[in-house]
C-alpha cells in the first residue's frame, strides 16, 4: 500500500482519519469534515463524543466569536460577519440579515448557507416595497389603512430547523415598529405569507409582546397577556388554533398587578417572556431587574417561572394569583431563554438540568426601560438552588450582545 504524503491528505485511510476525528473538539470536528469529500464521508462514520453543552455566540465590536463553556475556550469564526446581524437560531443554524437587507440561514460551523426570499416578496394583507438597502414601504391592501415606512434595523425573527431533515425549516419575522403583521415562509418557498396581528383579530389576541417558534407552531404572547397559537404546518396559509368562540384566560404572573408588560416592584421592574417546553406547555418567565445605583455595570437580576392554572374560574380572571402559579422546577430540562424553548438536560450531556440560560430579556421586542433596568447579563440560573453561574473569563471581550445556542 502506498504511504500517503502531505500532498494527498484526502487519501488518508479511513481508520487513520477516524482516529483523528475522535480526538477533535466539537468545532475542529465540524471544520475538518468540510475539507474534502472523503473527510466528510469519514466523519459520518465516526462516533464523535456526544457531550454538547450550550455554547455562546458573542458580539464584540469587531464581529463575533464562539465560546464553549466546557472548554472555557473562545473560537474565532472564519467568515467575516461584521456586516451581518443575527436574528435567531435553531441549533447552530442562524437566521441572519446582511447590510443589503438580504435574509439567509447559515451554519456557523461550516460554509453552508440557504438563501431566503427577499423581504419585499410578502403576500397577503400586507406587502412591502423596497426603497433602499434598509428602507421599505409597508402597504396594507385594505383600503383606508394607508402605508408606513419600515427600516430593517427594526426587523426581528425566529427560526426552526428540523434536526433530522436540515432542509426543512420555518422562518418567521416582523418589524418591531408597529408590528401590524407576522411574515413566514417554509422549505424553499419563494415568498412570505402574512398573518395580521391587529386587523380582523379578536381583541385579546392582538399585538405582540413575545413569540416562540417550536416546530410549525408559533406561540404569540399578546399585549393583553393572552397566548395566541398559530399552526403554520398547512400547505397554504395558517390556522389560528384558538377560535373566536373559545373561552380565553390571560397569563399573568402571580405577582403585584400591572396594566402592561412591565410590573413594578419595590425598587425593581420586571419583564415577561414566554417559553415552550418539549411537551408543548407554555410557561411565563419573569425577569426582575433591580435599579442598582452602584458603579457595577452588571444589573441585579432575579428570575421566576410560572405555569397556567388549568380551567380557571372566569369570574376570577382579575385576580392574577388565580390564573397562574409559580414553579421551581423544569425537571430534566433546561431553558434557553434566547430561543424560548426547553431542551432535554443531563449533566453527562453538559447541560445543567432545571436551569435557565440567560443573556437578555428583550430579545424580540424593544425594551422601554431605562438602561440601568435592562436585563443584560450572561449566566446560568438554577431554579432549585437559585445559584447563578457567570463567566468572568469573557469580560475582556466587552461584548455588546450574546446568544446561547445548542450545537447540533
Amino acid at each position: 500500500m502506498e504511504t500517503p504524503n502531505s500532498n494527498h491528505w484526502s487519501d488518508l485511510p479511513f481508520d487513520i482519519l477516524r482516529s483523528l476525528f475522535e480526538r477533535l473538539s466539537f468545532v475542529d470536528f465540524h471544520r475538518a469534515k468540510i475539507v474534502c469529500t472523503n473527510w466528510y464521508l469519514c466523519s459520518k462514520q465516526t462516533l464523535h463524543k456526544k457531550r454538547k453543552s450550550p455554547w455562546l455566540m458573542l458580539f464584540p465590536e469587531d464581529g463575533c466569536v464562539l465560546y464553549n463553556p466546557e472548554e472555557d475556550r473562545v473560537y474565532k469564526t472564519k467568515r467575516d460577519f461584521s456586516k451581518t446581524r443575527f436574528l435567531a437560531n435553531s441549533g447552530n443554524l442562524f437566521l441572519t440579515v446582511d447590510s443589503k437587507s438580504n435574509l439567509y440561514i447559515i451554519d456557523v460551523f461550516s460554509e453552508k448557507r440557504i438563501n431566503l426570499p427577499p423581504l419585499d416578496s410578502t403576500k397577503g394583507l400586507f406587502t412591502l416595497k423596497r426603497k433602499g438597502d434598509k428602507e421599505f414601504e409597508e402597504i396594507c391592501t385594505t383600503s383606508g389603512y394607508g402605508y408606513c415606512n419600515q427600516n430593517v434595523v427594526d426587523l426581528r425573527g425566529l427560526l426552526w430547523v428540523d434536526e433530522k431533515k436540515k432542509e426543512e425549516y420555518t422562518v418567521v419575522w416582523f418589524f418591531d415598529t408597529g408590528a401590524n403583521y407576522i411574515a413566514f415562509c417554509k422549505n424553499r418557498e419563494d415568498h412570505y405569507r402574512t398573518i395580521p396581528t391587529r386587523f380582523n383579530v379578536r381583541r385579546e389576541l392582538r399585538g405582540i409582546s413575545d413569540m416562540v417558534l417550536r416546530g410549525d407552531i408559533l406561540y404569540v404572547y399578546t399585549i393583553r397577556r393572552y397566548i395566541r397559537v398559530l399552526d403554520l404546518s398547512g400547505q397554504e396559509g395558517y390556522n389560528d388554533v384558538v377560535s373566536n368562540t373559545d373561552l380565553l384566560s390571560p397569563f399573568y404572573p402571580a405577582s403585584p398587578p400591572s396594566s402592561d408588560d412591565e410590573t413594578t416592584y419595590d425598587g425593581a421592574f420586571s419583564r415577561h417572556n414566554i417559553a415552550v417546553t418539549t411537551s408543548g406547555e407554555v410557561l411565563l418567565v419573569e425577569s426582575i431587574v433591580y435599579d442598582d445605583s452602584s458603579d457595577s455595570k452588571i444589573p441585579t437580576i432575579g428570575l421566576r417561572l410560572y405555569k397556567k392554572v388549568p380551567n380557571p374560574d372566569p369570574d376570577e380572571f382579575i385576580y392574577r394569583p388565580k390564573v397562574s402559579v409559580e414553579v421551581d422546577s423544569l425537571g430534566d430540562e433546561a431553558l434557553l431563554l434566547d430561543s424560548g424553548i426547553t431542551v432535554p438536560a443531563d449533566h453527562t450531556l453538559g447541560i445543567e438540568p432545571n436551569s435557565i440560560y440567560f443573556t437578555r430579556h428583550d430579545r424580540l421586542r424593544n425594551c422601554k426601560l431605562k438602561p440601568s433596568c435592562r436585563a443584560r447579563d450572561i449566566f446560568v440560573f438554577n431554579l432549585e438552588t437559585k445559584n447563578v453561574t457567570r463567566f468572568p473569563s469573557l469580560s475582556y471581550l466587552e461584548a455588546k450582545d450574546a446568544r446561547w445556542f445548542l450545537p447540533s
